[in-house]
Order: structure tokens, then C-alpha cells, then sequence
């Protein structure tokens, strides 16, 4: 169960000097085509954090055209994260037992400002939680199993949808903020090495109706395979429920995801099925040298109902150069 007391901190007594504490918070402006995310990763112990901004508009298929990254690493770590500032610009504060968050951010370079609240639409699940997670009886109980992303969420985690609100400006031109998306904060020993292949999945068609899975994924033949449900959760009228079953099959373009089906079945029998277009994509490589975050806007249907959300399909470099790089698929010549 999480209260207002994960908000902050939880690595006291902890002497790992790759200890990490995370915030992560996406967010779009459909009508424009942008996608944005903010992320926070400190390292207490190390007295250290990196602190990430990252804009794009429609389709960018490299990262150097994306419109903005502001990803500053060894910057001082707060001594608190319910209410903090960065000297990068980065200020989030926390409150109303770790449903809501106000972000703002000033970029030094004077190309980038944002204010946004988000208002949680629920309580935060919990994956470590049997009673929120019935998933986990399912992986025996073994929790890096459970998550799919090794060492990553497995010590402590949560998610929760919100409605984001505010102002965005980029390069001089300003949008309104007004979208359903997903947040999440995690905390436990975190190796800058590769990354379980895993996709950070929302689904939103509104303040009344979002869902959000975890997905481990692969790549086949170049194109982007999601293969084992992990955990996720359907917000339906304010009430959460956890998913026990999902399906995605996927398009992509250079691993962006571009065409998604995504079907699911929740604790109470309950299933949906919803197609996901592609609005904005971008490779976010820039948080960590170890993985790139294919993140892609989706423009969902299902039946009548219409949202917009994202989706981040993170890989870990090492995984990337295996399935992809010449001399890992080449046969070795002796010599």
C-alpha cells in the first residue's frame, strides 16, 4: 500500500552507491502533436541526480531533430522529493497521499517553461501489493519476475493515471495542457547497464475510463514483438481493478511504435479490445547512455470512445546491439 511517506526517500540504511529513486511524468498535447516527458533519478547515496526534459512533435525518427532535451546528469540531489527545485529548472511537488503533483520547469537556455498539475484519478497501484496485484501469485511470488524489469521496479514501485492540466511553451509558442496520462515513481538498487526489454503502456480515453499495462517485449526480424503481460490495472468510474490478462500486437517503424492492438481482460472478467495510430514518436536515448525509450502518442479507439495517450517501449543498448548490430549477427571468422 503506498501513503504519503512515498513521497520521499526510502534509502536510509542503505549503502549502495547505485541506489535510485525515480519520478517519471508524460504528457501531450494531441490537437498539436507533442508529446513531453519529465524524469527525475536520484542517487541519495551518491549525493547525485539526473534530471530530464524532452519534447517532440509528430514523427522523429532521429533524436537530434526532437524539439527540445534538457538531460543534465550529476546534478546535486535534494534532500527531499515531496517538494524539491533543481538547478536545472526542474521543481515538482507532491501531496494528497502521493495521488497528486505539480511540476514546473524554467530551462536555462529560456527555450522551454512548463507548469502542470496532475490530479490523480485513483489511488497508486502498488505491483508489490498482492491484494492490488493478483500477477504476482501468478510469477510464484518473485517479484523481479513480476515486473519484468529486473532490479528496476522490483524493491519498490508505483503508477497511477492522472489528468494533467497547465501550459506548455516551446520555442516561443504556447499550448494549452489538457490530457489523461500516466506518472510513476520507483526506488531500489539500479545498475546503469542495459534494461530489461519492458513497455510503459497507458491507454486513456478520458478522466472515466484508462487502463495501463506492463509488458516485456523482443525484437524479431527488426520489428518490435511484445511477448509476457506483467501487471497492470483498468481505472473504470474511479475504481481500479487489475488486469489478469493482455494481448498487444504491434507495428513499428525503426522500433517507434506506429500501429498498436491491444486487448485485455481485468480481475473482474471484464474485455476490451482498442487500436492505438501513431500521433507523435521519438527515441528518448538521453535519460541514461544505457537504454533508448522508444516513446510513441497513440491516438486510441475503441468502439466510440476516442483518448490519447502514451506508450514507452524501453531496451537496454546491449539488447539493442544483440539483435541488431552486424559483427552480434554475423559469423565469426577465425583467423
Amino acid at each position: 500500500m503506498i501513503t504519503k511517506a512515498d513521497l520521499d526517500f526510502h534509502h536510509h540504511g542503505s549503502t549502495e552507491h547505485n541506489y535510485a529513486e525515480t519520478m517519471f511524468l508524460i504528457f501531450s498535447v494531441p490537437e498539436a502533436g507533442i508529446s513531453g516527458n519529465a524524469y527525475f533519478l536520484g542517487r541519495p547515496n551518491a549525493g547525485v541526480c539526473l534530471s530530464s526534459v524532452y519534447i517532440h512533435q509528430g514523427i522523429v525518427a532521429h533524436a537530434g531533430a526532437a524539439d527540445y532535451s534538457d538531460a543534465q546528469m550529476h546534478v546535486q540531489c535534494p534532500e527531499k522529493l515531496s517538494d524539491f527545485r533543481l538547478s536545472t529548472g526542474l521543481a515538482v511537488t507532491g501531496s494528497n497521499n502521493a495521488r497528486d503533483y505539480h511540476y514546473r520547469y524554467e530551462g536555462t537556455d529560456g527555450l522551454c517553461r512548463f507548469d502542470l498539475r496532475f490530479k490523480g484519478l485513483m489511488d497508486p497501484f502498488d505491483p508489490l501489493d498482492p491484494n492490488q496485484n493478483p500477477m504476482l501469485e501468478h510469477f510464484g511470488g518473485d517479484t523481479e519476475a513480476a515486473s519484468g524489469a529486473g532490479d528496476s521496479w522490483s524493491k519498490g514501485h508505483y503508477d497511477l493515471v492522472g489528468h494533467i492540466t497547465g501550459e506548455l511553451e516551446v520555442h516561443g509558442h504556447r499550448f494549452a495542457v489538457d490530457c489523461v496520462d500516466g506518472l510513476d515513481r520507483s526506488w531500489g538498487p539500479r545498475a546503469e547497464w542495459n534494461s530489461a526489454p519492458v513497455s510503459w503502456m497507458h491507454m486513456t480515453f478520458g478522466t472515466d475510463l484508462a487502463f495501463h499495462l506492463i509488458m516485456t517485449l523482443d525484437i524479431v526480424d527488426g520489428q518490435t514483438v511484445y511477448t509476457t503481460f506483467r501487471f497492470g490495472y483498468a481505472l473504470v468510474d474511479g475504481e481500479s481493478c487489475a488486469i489478469v490478462a493482455a494481448e498487444v500486437d504491434a507495428e513499428s517503424l525503426s522500433l517507434l511504435g506506429m500501429h498498436r492492438v491491444v486487448r485485455i481482460t481485468d480481475a473482474k472478467g471484464r474485455k476490451w479490445e482498442m487500436v492505438g495510430a501513431a500521433v507523435a514518436a521519438a527515441p528518448w536515448h538521453n535519460a541514461y547512455a544505457a537504454f533508448i525509450s522508444y516513446q510513441t502518442l497513440y491516438r486510441w479507439t475503441m468502439g466510440d470512445r476516442v483518448g490519447f495517450s502514451n506508450v514507452t517501449d524501453v531496451i537496454g543498448v546491449t539488447t539493442l546491439s544483440k539483435k541488431l548490430s552486424r559483427l552480434a549477427n554475423a559469423r565469426p571468422v577465425s583467423g
